[in-house]
């Protein structure tokens, strides 16, 4: 007996529906911001607990727990799109929601030094909350859009770099010069639950014009083929290689000023002027993907983010900290958002939307995972950190990203080129692990390492990319 999902909830919305496909966009909007807001301010947390809550702890350690929380609300995103391509939409939601607030009110009662307490429900329980939410937001509001999707799904991912603004300031003004750690999370969690029952207050859902099970073979036939196809498989693959070093300077660059002796003010405020940026560089790029294409915009955006990460080098003043967090962050926030509307392009059928956006995830929350934990083993312990190790790191895999070419023409030799060319670049991830082992055998200076080195290196880069 075929179980299928009830959709009784799903009351058919008239897609051209102006009233309704706005209000579903803010619902969703306010879905998304709750959800993943708590996750991408997670560099208040890595400060507070390597300087404060977890200090027994290393830096790589802790930032497990950011990498568990990323793998799970990105990798574990096919759930959440599978269950709600079955018909379980509203149910999609609510399970989400629940788990993502409890987890965030029993991460108050933590106890200090207790690593496997602040794992199991920020990690875990956090993580995995959003990954039911996250997929299924960009899901509820493309049907409604029929056309300047690229433009929506935009405006609908600049919800996390205000949330991270917000609870960012919520999370430093609370814990440094408030009541401490357990109220500050607390008001986090009462804040996630008014978003989560507003929000799906707001949604509408669209039904899928075929929705009866004697279809199902067919369409499951067709997304195994599409899921099997070069121009998808390498999509996931180029979005693996640059989630592997993108969260660098996320999850570092609060500690990366503290380091290096900045003010308190623009140490707390760092990451805010970062996430500020990426409103613009989720706007401005998908207005012109609209107009010329995802992918034909998405390559020069991902080139522009690898150089502008070796910028992270030179940020040794006021001036050269902000100016690379502004154009950092709108140059990820284009990679980012570019992401779902290169691979909406490839998806055949509206009712497989889920579930393709949630396997593209995975392997981007697969480096989620162990990109901040080998960036902390780069740079070393907090005691004598080598930032150079990381900021080459970041932008080696950034610029290994870059790879892509129209997605719906990726077939025989070109796509064998292709395949080459993402080794190749990838190969480039290996980089500063390698020159990291040399100097710790060798007892090299680094210095001098890579002022020597560095003429033929960026020639590799250039050749390659």
């Amino acid at each position: 007996m075929h179980l299928e999902g009830k959709n009784e909830d799903a009351s058919p919305v008239d897609a051209t529906s102006t009233r309704k496909a706005w209000l579903t966009l803010a619902g969703a909007f306010l879905l998304q911001f709750v959800a993943v807001g708590p996750i991408m301010s997670f560099g208040v947390f890595q400060d507070f607990y390597s300087t404060d809550f977890l200090e027994s702890h290393s830096a790589s350690d802790i930032s497990w727990i950011g990498g568990v929380q990323l793998f799970l609300y990105l990798g574990c995103g096919a759930l959440g799109g599978k269950m709600y391509d079955s018909g379980f939409r509203r149910l999609t939601f609510v399970c989400g929601s629940l788990v993502h607030v409890v987890s965030f009110f029993m991460l108050s009662l933590a106890k200090r030094d207790r690593y496997y307490q602040v794992m199991l429900s920020q990690g875990i329980g956090i993580g995995l909350g959003a990954a039911l939410v996250y997929v299924p937001t960009f899901t509820v509001v493309v049907p409604h859009f029929k056309a300047h999707r690229a433009l929506v799904m935009g405006i609908l991912s600049t919800s996390t770099p205000l949330a991270t603004i917000v609870f960012t300031i919520l999370f430093n003004e609370m814990i440094f010069h408030g009541p401490g750690f357990a109220w500050a999370v607390r008001t986090g969690a009462f804040l996630c639950s008014a978003g989560f029952v507003l929000g799906q207050l707001m949604i509408s859902f669209v039904v899928p014009q075929s929705t009866d099970l004697t279809s199902q073979k067919p369409e499951d036939s067709t997304l195994s083929h599409s899921l099997r196809a070069s121009s998808y498989l390498l999509t996931l693959l180029a979005g693996f290689s640059a989630q592997l070093g993108t969260l660098f300077p996320t999850f570092y660059l609060q500690t990366f000023a503290q380091a290096h002796g900045f003010s308190k003010a623009l140490v707390l405020y760092i990451p805010v002027i970062m996430n500020a940026a990426t409103i613009f560089g989720r706007i401005i790029p998908n207005l012109a993907a609209d107009k010329w294409g995802p992918v034909e915009v998405y390559i020069p955006c991902l080139a522009a983010n690898g150089v502008v990460a070796f910028g992270m080098l030179g940020a040794q003043n006021t001036a050269g900290l902000v100016c690379f967090a502004i154009f950092f962050g709108f140059f990820f926030g284009s990679s980012i958002s570019l992401y779902f509307p290169v691979v909406a392009a490839l998806v055949p059928k509206e009712g497989q939307m889920g579930r393709m956006l949630g396997y593209a995830l995975l392997p981007v929350g697969v480096s989620s995972l162990v990109g901040p934990p080998i960036a902390g083993k780069i740079i070393g312990p907090s005691t004598s950190m080598h930032w150079w190790k990381g900021i080459i790191f970041s932008a080696a895999n950034h610029a290994a990203r870059q790879l892509h070419d129209s997605s719906r023409r990726t077939y025989g030799s070109q796509a064998q080129i292709q395949v080459i060319a993402v080794v190749v670049l990838g190969n480039r991830s290996f980089f500063p692990i390698l020159i990291s082992t040399s100097m710790r055998v060798g007892r090299i200076c680094p210095r001098r390492v890579f002022s020597a080195n560095w003429p033929g290196v960026a020639s590799k880069i250039a050749l390659c990319g």
